[in-house]
């Protein structure tokens, strides 16, 4: 199988003159310990180092990545170390996509390790599955840094960036979709949707602002261009460092969620006045508050069910704290937003030197 593969790339590079095939973009912020793990496994792949390029995007880091970078620059020569000192994973993101030289980019989080054959068969997948998939996601296994905990819920996992669509490859429809920690896209796509949304996207470890994912993947279906496909062979293993198995880093992370739904409604179209509709519907109509206090009374006894019952409650809090800050300071966030990277920009890089000779 692998000798098919390389037969295919040889042709390919032939044409592209030895242009990588894949860009493995990897945005890090102060994650120095956890980087060598990603890249251990990135040193493994059983695609050949020649046909892939490694993007780290050190996103302002104080620690000691870029030597951690140059220490693996000898045994992978294909790997390219990015400054960019603008904070944001967003921006991280674009900026990765101006640095690429390859027709696929492969986001791979910082604290994430992929299997041996991960971009073979993300490449594979492409080239075999028909209409060509925009975006190609897999499973997003834990790897627990103590024991697994028995009072997290299934239905909340997704905090933790976990993902299992099942054993089989499929298209995904929304609201399925490829998680961040191991998502692959054309990158023509990329460039032709804007890039990320510097709005969302989180900053630094306090501000966990998301829901840049899910509009890419909202602007590519309006633009007809929303292929979503799963591969159960293309996995990664998420680390959850024993920090984030706590009830209050689950409460601060689903705070957040709840504000990144709003400012998600916005950035889609959704009108301020539309949001208030939608509390004001749940407050009177449907009694939200008082549902979601019993829900969690009834629960109580149960830890799982606690623990989903407090997650849920504080995702209303933080959307409901959004929607009011919006309210406060007018910040009318409208389908105009755009990110700070132009297509054009985008696609030829730059006009300022990030990239750091190692």
């Amino acid at each position: 199988m692998m000798a098919e593969v390389t037969k295919e790339i040889s042709a390919h590079n032939l044409e592209m003159e030895v242009t990588p095939l894949i860009s493995v973009a990897i945005c890090t912020y102060n994650r120095a310990e956890q980087l060598v793990l990603a890249l251990e496994g990135i040193s493994q792949q059983s695609l050949p180092f020649e046909y892939f390029e490694i993007l780290i995007v050190d996103n302002g880091s104080t620690d000691n990545t870029q030597e951690i970078c140059t220490r693996y620059q000898q045994q992978l020569p294909n790997l390219r170390y990015v400054y960019e000192p603008v904070p944001g994973l967003s921006k991280a993101r674009n900026t990765a996509i101006s640095q690429s030289h390859s027709k696929y980019i492969a986001y791979l989080d910082d604290d994430a390790i992929p299997c041996p054959t991960w971009l073979e068969t993300i490449w594979k997948t492409f080239k075999t599955v028909k209409p060509e998939p925009i975006c190609i996601g897999g499973p997003i296994y834990p790897r627990w840094e103590s024991s697994p905990p028995n009072w997290i819920p299934q239905d909340v996992e997704y905090l933790f960036s976990l993902l299992d669509f099942g054993d089989q490859p499929h298209w995904l429809k929304l609201p399925k979709y490829p998680f961040g920690a191991n998502m692959t896209f054309q990158r023509d796509a990329l460039c032709r949707a804007g890039g990320f949304s510097e709005s969302l996207g989180r900053l630094g470890k306090s501000n966990l602002l998301s829901g840049e994912e899910y509009r890419i993947y909202r602007i590519l279906i309006e633009q007809g261009k929303g292929l979503l496909y799963y591969h159960p062979q293309a996995w990664v293993e998420h680390c959850i460092s024993q920090e984030r198995i706590n009830l209050n880093w689950m409460l601060h992370r689903s705070y957040w969620q709840g504000r990144s739904i709003a400012v998600g409604a916005r950035l889609n179209g959704k009108p301020l006045a539309w949001e208030w509709w939608q509390i004001l519907g749940g407050l009177f109509k449907h009694r939200k508050p008082l549902t979601q206090i019993l829900n969690l009374l009834q629960a109580w006894p149960d830890l799982k069910a606690r623990t989903k019952a407090q997650v849920k409650m504080v995702q209303s809090w933080g959307y409901l704290s959004q929607v009011w800050l919006d309210s406060v300071t007018g910040n009318w966030l409208t389908t105009t937003e755009n990110p700070s990277l132009t297509l054009e920009e985008l696609s030829v890089g730059t006009n300022y030197d990030l990239q750091k000779k190692l």
